[in-house]
């Protein structure tokens, strides 16, 4: 197990880093008072959310990669599972995605891909019968969710199974991350 800083170090490095309580508690996915709570000592955090502090401090210690919240794409486009694969086959050809997550009302319930409608299109005859089929008859699983305060670094092993990485802020999903991301990210820095 990780052995974490004491509580009375996020001030310090937070103050070090030249970061505002409001930004911090924003990636972290807080409320700007409960971390000044944190930091005064009047609350108690969870395990878990100190972690999210000291990974976000981390990360901005070692800026050449940054968090995944600065370089995910807004906002999410999806489809619902109801939808028929001729719907999600157009949104991915027009907007030149690879892929698209799948919605059931508020879950994010799986992901559509080119690569999944071009599987489907060998094992038929017809390629109206994949277009008319409903998403959520061919979907594949969902693609996995990270806070917006996750280091980039920590998303690239990810993006080595799966072709995108949804992002997220206090429970909601708020961004997606993809390879292609990570190629801008890094070529603006050239």
């Amino acid at each position: 197990m990780y052995i974490l800083p004491g509580l009375d170090e996020i001030r310090k490095r937070r103050i070090k880093l030249g970061i505002s309580q409001r930004r911090m508690a924003s990636y972290i996915g807080i409320s700007q008072s409960a971390l000044a709570k944190i930091e005064s000592g009047r609350m108690n955090p969870s395990y878990e959310m100190v972690r999210r502090i000291f990974r976000f401090l981390d990360s901005m210690q070692s800026p050449s990669m940054g968090l995944v919240g600065e370089i995910c794409s807004r906002p999410v486009v999806s489809v619902s599972s109801s939808d028929q694969v001729s719907t999600a086959a157009r949104i991915l050809r027009d907007r030149g995605f690879k892929q698209l997550p799948v919605r059931d009302g508020p879950l994010w319930v799986g992901s559509i891909s080119e690569r999944s409608i071009s599987r489907l299109l060998l094992q038929t005859d017809d390629p109206r019968r994949v277009l008319e089929r409903r998403v959520a008859d061919v979907m594949d699983e969902a693609l996995p969710m990270v806070p917006e305060s996750t280091p980039i670094t920590e998303v690239i092993p990810l993006l080595q199974h799966y072709q995108a990485v949804l992002t997220t802020s206090r429970g909601e999903v708020t961004g997606i991350v993809t390879n292609a991301d990570l190629l801008k990210m890094l070529t603006s820095k050239l």
